[in-house]
Formats: structure tokens, C-alpha cells, sequence
């Protein structure tokens, strides 16, 4: 499970040979959530809201370079 981002506090992790849709899981302290890679969007789990941005902010910026390394580690 290659780590591929850290910032304030918040781990975000693409997992190999994981399910679609393509998304990240994000970890923060005690918590943990799958975020969709396209969207940015919660999609399991639980994340406080002020980190659960952070994250759709991180996704979306870096959304090209996400999507390219999900499909080198999933395909």
C-alpha cells in the first residue's frame, strides 16, 4: 500500500490490486476514508469535516497525477 501524499497530519494511500472506482484512502489519526479520485468525495468511512476537505482540495489538484498512478498500481 505505497503512501503517495502527506500533509497536515493526513496520510492518503492508493492501495494495489483494490477495487473501482478508483479512489484513495485517506488517515487521519483515528480516522479513515476512501475518497473517489474523480470527484474528491467521501465515499466510506469517517473523516472530520475541516480534513475531509483538505483531502477533496488535495485530489482535486492533483487529480491527473492520481488517476495515472491508480492505473500503474491496479492495472
Amino acid at each position: 500500500m505505497p503512501r503517495v501524499a502527506f500533509f497536515f497530519g493526513i496520510s492518503i494511500y492508493i492501495y494495489i490490486d483494490d477495487h473501482v472506482p478508483p479512489h484513495c484512502h485517506g488517515i487521519y489519526g483515528d480516522y479513515a476514508g476512501s475518497f473517489h479520485l474523480e470527484k474528491g468525495e467521501l465515499m466510506a468511512g469517517q473523516m472530520p469535516p475541516k480534513q475531509s476537505k483538505k483531502i477533496k482540495e488535495f485530489i482535486l489538484a492533483n487529480k491527473a497525477e492520481l488517476l495515472e498512478k491508480w492505473n500503474e498500481i491496479n492495472n
